[in-house]
């Protein structure tokens, strides 16, 4: 294994729960609280930084994320039937938009805001056999257009603070592209960032930091990767549970890296954390999500 991530420390499990498959970590720093969902347990759930206490919501199906709207407390949701308005507190959801509703076993994965206020979301076969999942833009007035496919299970995307660089994971193929995002928003210019090894695991969810670094989380891994703007490896942060599936910076100095993980077909007495919330204190900060401008 590679080197240990110097500028980490205090790696804590802050919750215990078993997410079948957590993900999604999306800091809220008006709230000072971290919002996960569990795609497969059908949840989304709140940690409140201050006391610790968690709160969780039902969903009606899968949901691969939820995502901040300006100007409104409710969220933006990706789920198996399409894209949602969802107000967790009442449980109101409305559909607004389904790019493919004539694929009905794919459903979306991931998702990030760009500083534009664009949604940029991976749609995956949720049996992870079939190549029908491709990259969304989904744009405040609600078009959409496709960027990048087909893939069996897109993932990620990550976005640099100066939104020149988008980047991209292809699970299945072990790859992590890098794109130029342009001004007009859309995507040129693929090329190969990174590429997992036999016994690394999957490349799942990743942030970017302020330093423009890349911190990869790693399904049937059990890391984090901290690879710099060129691509070499600066350090790894081991966690202690098999499937890490993707990670975010928060916290009121924006040092914490809240890390989610998954506890699918997993032992829970060989893995007791797994599906838990961990969180890292680090010395370098990363930025809380754009909001959707829809």
């Amino acid at each position: 294994m590679n080197q240990k991530l110097s500028i980490v420390e205090d790696l804590n499990c802050i919750w215990t729960g078993h997410s079948i498959c957590g993900e999604g970590p999306l800091w809220i720093p008006e709230e000072q609280a971290l919002y996960w969902v569990d795609i497969d347990g059908c949840k989304a759930h709140r940690f409140q930084l201050g006391d610790g206490e968690v709160k969780s919501w039902d969903f009606p199906e899968k949901t691969g994320w939820i995502l901040p709207r300006d100007g409104h407390s409710d969220f933006i949701a990706g789920c198996k039937s399409g894209i949602y308005r969802v107000d967790l507190e009442s449980g109101v959801r409305e559909k607004m938009l389904d790019p493919e509703s004539e694929i009905p076993e794919n459903r979306f994965n991931d998702a990030k805001v760009d500083a534009e206020g664009r949604i940029w979301t991976g749609s995956t076969d949720d049996l992870e056999v079939n190549p029908t999942g491709w990259l969304y833009r989904i744009d405040p007035d609600w078009s959409f257009s496709k960027w990048d496919g087909p893939y069996k299970v897109p993932n990620g995307p990550a976005i640099t603070n100066d939104g020149g660089t988008l980047y991209h994971v292809d699970s299945l193929g072990r790859c992590i592209y890098a794109f130029d995002k342009n001004n007009d928003g859309s995507l040129s210019n693929r090329k190969l960032f990174a590429e997992l090894k036999q016994g690394e695991g999957y490349p799942d969810g990743l942030t970017v930091d302020d330093e423009n670094a890349v911190w990869l989380a790693h399904w049937a891994g059990s890391r984090i990767t901290r690879f710099l703007p060129d691509g070499t490896i600066d350090g790894i942060l081991e966690i202690p549970v098999p499937q890490v599936t993707s990670c975010a910076f928060g916290g009121p100095d924006r040092n914490l890296l809240f890390i989610t993980t998954a506890a699918r077909d997993l032992d829970l007495n060989e893995f007791p954390l797994a599906g838990g919330v961990f969180c890292a204190k680090t010395s370098v900060t990363g930025q809380a999500s754009p909001r959707f401008k829809g």
